[in-house]
């Protein structure tokens, strides 16, 4: 079901995450209710003490969207890798949702603002801005200024172009520019997995240590995969990434 729906929007020519544009509607409530909170609290407002507490219940609503659209792209694009970013964003995703109940039971009961109440729309504004600082090293953490997956300034090759774009959006999380987020010292554009396209594809296919085990890089089948988008990606890899 994930999976068509980002086939669909591909289709009209939407190829990026759905996440990061419905986070603004939570992140724009919050700042919403603490600069209102803020100025009803200093003026002694009524109606700026309410519209903070409508913008936490917007707020509140537009959780659930921005969450389940973070599950999404965290499936698309990450195969469900439990990278660090995810474990810190996930339970701040929760401890958001219980601060905004709690910042409505508050607003509630007052007529005016408390400094109870503005001291939670503080934790809701801290909050979304580690989600934010997260999300953003989730997308571009450890990736080099160089910009080496700039398909503009690579090649001409249409391949590697290709190659390059599935690559940004399925691989440079963990690997970005050719590295490795979760083990430095085994970077990718140095792999034995990558002496032939065989090899690569079996690897990626289904992952593997040396001794047989699973290892923490999620599997990519051949539905979310294909043969051919997979040999895009191994010619930029071979081609560009292990040339630097």
């Amino acid at each position: 079901m994930i999976e068509f729906l980002y086939q669909a929007l591909a289709k009209i020519g939407y190829t990026h995450p759905i996440h990061p544009p419905v986070t603004h509607a939570t992140v724009g409530m919050v700042i919403g209710a603490f600069v209102f909170g803020i100025t009803a609290w200093k003026l002694r407002h009524q109606g700026l003490s309410q519209a903070a507490h409508y913008c936490i219940i917007l707020a509140l609503i537009a959780l659930f969207p921005t969450v389940l659209s973070g599950f999404m792209d965290w499936q698309h694009y990450y195969a469900g890798a439990w990278l660090f970013p995810i474990k810190m964003k996930l339970p701040l995703a929760g401890l958001l949702l219980i601060l905004l109940v709690f910042a409505l039971s508050v607003g509630s009961r007052a007529t005016t603002i408390s400094k109870q109440a503005l001291i939670i729309y503080a934790l809701c504004l801290l909050n979304v801005t580690a989600l934010g600082y997260f999300g953003g090293e989730l997308v571009y953490g450890g990736r080099a200024s160089g910009k080496l997956s700039d398909t503009n300034t690579l090649t001409t090759d249409a391949n590697i172009q290709a190659g390059a774009t599935l690559y940004n959006q399925t691989c440079s999380a963990c690997h970005p520019n050719g590295g490795n987020t979760i083990k430095a010292n085994l970077p990718l554009r140095s792999a034995p997995q990558l002496s032939d396209f065989n090899s690569f594809l079996t690897y990626i296919r289904s992952p593997k240590a040396r001794d047989g085990s699973q290892t923490i890089m999620p599997s990519f089948p051949a539905e979310k995969l294909s043969d051919n988008k997979a040999r895009e990606i191994y010619k930029y890899v071979t081609q560009v990434l292990s040339e630097h």
